[in-house]
């Protein structure tokens, strides 16, 4: 079974109308309606929705996508994506096979973490300079 078959099923099983779970995932009927048939992915927000809203467990998404949940995880800096309007330095989902690659992309996302702090410190001294030099 994959993950359209499984939407259908629920669905009717649920006696939900396309449009009804389309409501709930806040998109579109027809957009909805090609997901169901298989010939169009549902965006990761969406899938985020599934669980709630059609009692559909994270875990059978997942398998149903065959991801290892393993090696699926999400970073963050307190702000979601779209709260992050020029889309730098927020990641939010990340997936490989490599473990090692795992440990190098959390290793490469703590360092540029600390930089955004150091960044952020200078920044804040340049401002105050600039500030007492205006006031003179």
């Amino acid at each position: 079974m994959n993950l359209s078959d499984k939407l259908f099923t629920t669905r009717t099983t649920k006696k939900l109308s396309k449009q009804e779970v389309a409501d709930l995932l806040g998109m579109d009927v027809t957009t909805y309606g090609r997901v169901e048939a298989g010939k169009r992915n549902l965006e990761i927000d969406k899938l985020k929705l599934l669980p709630e809203t059609l009692g559909i467990k994270a875990e059978e998404i997942l398998d149903l996508l065959e991801i290892d949940k393993g090696n699926v995880f999400n970073i963050g800096n307190g702000e979601n994506a779209s709260g992050n309007a020029s889309g730098n330095g927020y990641v939010e989902n990340i997936y490989t096979e490599n473990t090692e690659n795992l440990v190098e992309i959390k290793n490469l996302y703590t360092e540029l973490l600390q930089q955004k702090d150091n960044m952020i410190e200078f920044l804040k001294k340049e401002n105050e300079e600039l500030k007492k030099l205006i006031k003179k």
